[in-house]
């Protein structure tokens, strides 16, 4: 991949094969695990907490006496913060100390935790909630000191893991959140994870290694607010159509607002010696690949927290339901968290065999499959826990590989930023994906208010054809010749 004067690529057969300075003795050993322990607490705690904030919604409601709006933004305020901080925070980490990025993100968002935990007011509970979104950058932020500091396969390695710990973190929430609400106190759901954050924060001053930027730079102050701008106009314009449609001057005006600002920073990132997002690299066919996809991804895994939920909730009687409760809604989701674990580790050693376009096109695969399963639902009512392993499956097969190859074709100084690229791709997908679905629902209902066949059946269509599209745009991946030519392992300084 070319990067204008930057290194060609992160690929072993780039460069000369070399010993990874710190792993020929213990000590190296020692350090690495102890980095890698610490980064994947931190990204666990924060994805579990966050993980378990939308079950709880309805105990917050009842509590402090609050609408459906006002608690529709406790997710949707830390996803706009989230989207936001994103480029900010994980270009930041390009130019300055990871490390101590790493640490006031995590930090701050413990610190949203606290105020979200003991707010007695709707907006300070929101306000909350959306400090606790600058968090969603410390995945990004990790992988880049684990790139910085690691050998090449080794930082491969935890990204496996790190993607592991997001399924982990699912898999706990989607079983505790319940017994915490009903034997303890909502508020229990920021404590529990704070505790871990806060030593990780506390630990990690002394135990995480340093790194020093590769480059130097500065912060593209200017670009940072017009792409700020330019997100918050587009998520609000993605979640007001709920209550206003689509036909709303306002939404309609929100998303003029995002094509007007997305020209402008353009514009203005071609022009900046040290711009906030590398529009040339992320011009870069694997990368483009790699983005494409993410969004499809996430478009598909929030249509299918709409599907299967309200699948679950659904009566016997309509033919297509499972006459469940809460927990059952939760618990259909379980076997996606547990599988996105199997998946991480699935897509680490399939990439030698299958190359990165393959493993990627099989984790597509699943997505269709996880779709198709659900036509039979009336005369298999296990058929939903299908959907949810095969989307497990899929969707961790190709963000785990997704990762990977951002590690591999981006230069090491972009790999945190690239990374947050991903998230910001994942953050504005999501919040499309589920808008759609939750329209789709919206018009096609029985005379009872449920969700028709037609409207269920048109969601599923949906999800294979976002699978079917994935599989296309795996094309723009390199193939396995250029996996099975890997042989050697860089130190970050030779990558």
């Amino acid at each position: 991949m070319s990067s204008h004067g930057l290194p060609t690529s992160n690929d072993p057969q780039d460069a000369p094969p070399a010993v990874a300075a710190g792993t020929a003795d213990g000590a190296g050993s020692q350090g690495s695990l102890t980095t890698l322990v610490l980064l994947v607490l931190g990204v666990f705690a924060y994805l579990t907490m966050e993980m378990m904030v939308a079950p709880i919604v309805p105990f917050v409601q009842k509590e402090l006496g609050i609408t459906g709006s006002q608690s529709a933004w406790m997710l949707t305020g830390l996803l706009v913060v989230g989207a936001v901080c994103l480029p900010l925070a994980t270009r930041y980490a390009d130019i300055a100390d990871k490390k101590k990025v790493f640490l006031v993100v995590l930090g701050l968002s413990g610190l949203g935790a606290v105020i979200a935990a003991l707010a007695g007011t709707a907006p300070l509970l929101i306000a909350g909630q959306m400090l606790q979104g600058v968090g969603v950058a410390v995945v990004p932020i990790a992988i880049g000191i684990m790139r910085d500091s690691q050998p090449l396969e080794r930082a491969r390695t935890a990204n496996t893991i790190f993607v592991v710990s997001g399924g982990l973190g699912a898999a706990v929430a989607y079983v505790a959140v319940g017994p915490i609400v009903t034997h303890l106190h909502y508020s229990y759901i920021y404590w529990f994870p704070t505790i871990v954050i806060a030593a990780v924060v506390l630990i990690g001053l002394r135990a995480l290694p340093t790194c020093p930027p590769v480059v130097g730079g500065k912060v593209d102050w200017t670009g940072a607010l017009i792409l700020g701008a330019a997100l918050v106009a587009l998520l609000l314009g993605l979640t007001f159509p709920t209550t206003l449609g689509w036909g709303s001057p306002l939404v309609l005006g929100l998303l003029v607002a995002t094509i007007l600002l997305l020209a402008l920073f353009v514009v203005v990132e071609r022009r900046h010696s040290s711009p906030l997002v590398d529009l040339h690299g992320l011009a870069e066919r694997e990368i483009r690949g790699v983005m494409s996809i993410n969004f499809a991804h996430a478009i598909a895994t929030f249509v299918m927290y709409v599907i299967l939920p309200t699948i679950a909730l659904l009566p016997v009687a309509i033919g297509y339901g499972m006459g469940g409760d809460a927990s059952t809604a939760g618990l259909v989701l379980l076997p996606y968290a547990l599988l996105v674990v199997v998946a991480g580790p699935t897509a680490q050693r399939l990439e030698p065999l299958l190359g990165r376009r393959g493993t990627m096109i099989l984790g597509a695969v699943f997505i269709v499959a996880a779709g198709l399963v659900l036509l039979p639902i009336g005369s298999a009512p296990w058929t939903p826990y299908l959907c949810s392993a095969l989307m497990g499956l899929g969707l961790g097969i190709g963000f785990t590989q997704s990762l990977n190859t951002i590690v591999r074709v981006v230069p090491a100084e972009r790999v945190a930023s690239a990374s947050g690229a991903v998230y910001v791709v994942r953050s504005v997908g999501g919040v499309l994906g589920g808008q759609i679905a939750a329209a789709i629902f919206s018009g096609g209902l029985t005379p009872e208010g449920a969700p028709s066949w037609g409207a269920i059946l048109a969601n599923i269509l949906f999800l294979v054809a976002l699978g079917v599209a994935s599989v296309g745009l795996s094309y723009l991946l390199a193939g396995r010749r250029s996996a099975r030519t890997t042989a050697a392992t860089l130190t970050p300084a030779q990558a």
